[in-house]
């Protein structure tokens, strides 16, 4: 997927603008974990793929 010697901020600006909004909503998913001890993602990750891919 990613090519040897490309930084993160090069694949970050090759991104869609459908993969940026997919990347945002599964971290702050995982922020929203650090402060929850029993979260399981599951559901909200399965949410945020189907906003992005119907």
């Amino acid at each position: 997927m990613t090519g040897e010697g490309r930084t993160e901020k090069q694949v970050l600006e090759e991104l869609s603008d459908e993969e940026r909004a997919l990347l945002k909503r599964v971290l702050q998913i995982e922020r929203a974990k650090l402060h929850l001890r029993a979260y399981d993602p599951t559901d909200d990750l399965i949410a945020a793929v189907k906003e992005i891919i119907p």
